[in-house]
């Protein structure tokens, strides 16, 4: 870990993370533009890989950069799912957050540490008295499950769901916890409904995404993406991985029952790219014209034209349960979205109308609402209106608001 300057404004602020994928970039970016700057020295400690990220290099505030070296044992556990892997990556991220602040600590006083993504060092964390020593801490969750069955969340039963309760409350009980911030509406509502002073604790926050306000014309954007003008597009944006439900897209849109008007967009990097450009639908896609790609990290004009030429978004997620941010980004535009049926966005795409509600798995399912966005364009715009108003106030802007107010400094 390199040192970094003794300075001493009016406050120390803390920010640590190590992951460099999903939420986070963004999340980081956020955070860091918030107005903490202004009365503040904002540090930022993470791997070199989230330090160099571009959301994270296009932040417009000044903030100094801590790199943490992974262990070469955790960066193994961060790959292994395995139930024993997760705890043990769970208290050794803990563990190493709580270090990193200790040598932070060591070139002058830590004010306040802000943990963008507690889920996955809850353990490290929530087992000491106190996570920093004292020092006061606030985090945001993305994927606590527990309480989905009571309140009608469709989700298989978590692992270790006892244990993560136990470990929430524990961390929420620590004196210098502030608050903990959820993008689950649902956990919101529950604490709401617990009796324990604690559970006040937990506020909810809107999964923000971005509001471009000038697109190109959908003509103009597809001109430079190459797709026609008379295709029904549906786009996976950011990183394309099989969790993602790619593959049972990819072989609904190429089953003969499919209309040839489909084509898909692939807007992001691949996780397994050759296997899948070399799979038996990609190509058969590709043989019709009928698939397409911007391959890589999205941002700025691309990203606008991607969401430009977009008839829908496909966030039809397997073996995951958590809420997307690219369901997000679709309804702030006024996309409609095909969804799968379980987790935060099944749940919150039913209670907000916003698209097709679909079994990714089920191939018949699936040819049959690519078939629906084809034949029925009314309805789908009708759930795209629904997206663009239920989700306003799914904005940067109030994501920063809340995250100031709840470390004591207002945001501009």
């Amino acid at each position: 870990m390199e040192s970094i300057a003794r300075n001493d404004p009016q406050r120390r602020l803390l920010i640590v993370d190590i992951t460099s994928t999903g939420h986070h970039p963004s999340y980081i970016r956020w955070i860091l533009d918030a107005g903490l700057a202004q009365s503040a020295e904002v540090i930022l400690a993470g791997r070199t890989q989230l330090l160099e990220h571009p959301e994270v290099l296009a932040s417009q505030s000044a903030f100094t950069r801590f790199p943490i070296a992974v262990p070469p044992r955790l960066d193994g556990l961060l790959a292994n799912w395995s139930g024993l892997g997760l705890i043990r990556g769970s208290w050794m991220i803990g563990r190493l957050y709580r270090e990193v602040c200790r040598a932070v600590a060591r070139t002058g006083r830590v004010d306040f540490v802000i943990v963008p993504f507690l889920d996955d060092c809850i353990l490290g964390l929530s087992l000491p008295r106190e996570a920093f020593g004292g020092i006061p801490w606030m985090a945001i969750t993305m994927r606590t499950m527990f309480h989905y069955g009571e309140m009608g969340v469709v989700a298989p039963p978590q692992r270790f769901a006892g244990l993560r309760r136990w470990l929430l409350y524990r961390a929420l009980r620590q004196n210098s916890m502030r608050c903990l911030l959820t993008i689950d509406p649902t956990l919101a509502a529950f604490a709401q409904n617990r009796s324990e002073i604690f559970m006040r604790k937990i506020d909810y926050l809107p999964d923000p995404s971005t509001l471009h306000t000038a697109l190109p014309s959908k003509p103009a954007a597809r001109l430079q993406l190459k797709v026609p003008l008379e295709a029904c597009l549906v786009v996976i944006f950011g990183e394309i991985s099989a969790r993602k439900g790619v593959v049972f897209l990819l072989q609904a849109a190429a089953d003969p029952r499919c209309s040839d008007r489909i084509h898909i967009l692939l807007a992001g990097r691949c996780r397994d790219r050759e296997r899948l450009v070399t799979s038996e639908p990609f190509r058969g896609l590709e043989a019709a014209g009928r698939i397409h790609m911007v391959d890589g990290y999205v941002h700025g004009a691309e990203e606008r034209q991607v969401i430009a030429s977009a008839d829908c978004m496909w966030v039809g997620h397997t073996d995951f349960y958590g809420t997307s941010g690219v369901m997000v980004l679709a309804a702030r535009h006024g996309l409609p979205v095909l969804a799968t049926e379980e987790g935060l966005i099944g749940y919150m795409a039913r209670q907000h109308q916003i698209g097709a509600i679909i079994q990714p798995k089920n191939r018949t399912a699936v040819v049959a609402a690519l078939n629906r966005l084809v034949e029925q364009p009314e309805w789908f715009a009708r759930a795209g209106a629904n997206g663009a108003s239920a989700f306003q106030e799914h904005d940067p802007a109030e994501f920063q608001r809340l995250v100031a107010e709840k470390i004591g400094i207002g945001h501009p």
